[in-house]
């Protein structure tokens, strides 16, 4: 089995890939050791990479228009980040930050795209993968802004 194809298969990108095409996957992932308080990577950023927690944590952080640093999530063993800008190409929107000693699997994008574009059957299954889980994401946001907007209505 390969070396980090348990937790490829526990992320919703790659769940229900053979284990020939998880192996592809790993193939292209290599393992970066960060200390707490390291970052990741910084709001602003170029993307270049999603990353799954093999071992510790790590905060997301959002830094408001005042310069304040709301945490977005705590993210533990297991966990991914960094998938959305693959499909958009869009700067980091948060910054990543060790909480503690950290392994993280670090997938560049440049190797995963060109993975996707040699496998199209990879490249189906994640991309629809990927729309499942946007949609499931704007679905919440939408229940959220209508939750705020409901709220803030009936304080008037």
């Amino acid at each position: 089995m390969a070396q980090h194809q348990n937790l490829l298969q526990n992320v919703y990108l790659f769940k229900g890939l053979s284990a020939p095409h998880l192996d592809l996957i790993n193939e292209v992932a290599s393992v970066e050791i960060y200390g707490a308080g390291d970052d990741v990577f910084s709001q602003g950023d170029k993307a270049m990479a999603l990353y799954i927690v093999k071992y510790g944590s790590v905060r997301i952080l959002q830094k408001t228009h005042s310069g304040e640093n709301i945490e977005i999530a705590a993210l533990g063993t297991g966990s991914h980040f960094g998938e959305m800008a693959f499909v958009d190409g869009e700067p980091r929107s948060a910054s990543a930050v060790a909480i503690e000693k950290c392994e993280i699997i670090y997938i560049p994008y440049a190797n995963l795209s060109q993975l996707l574009k040699t496998n199209p059957a990879i490249a189906v299954h994640v991309y629809r993968e990927l729309a499942h889980f946007l949609c499931g994401r704007l679905r919440m946001t939408t229940q959220d802004l209508g939750f705020a907007r409901e709220k803030n209505l009936s304080h008037f």
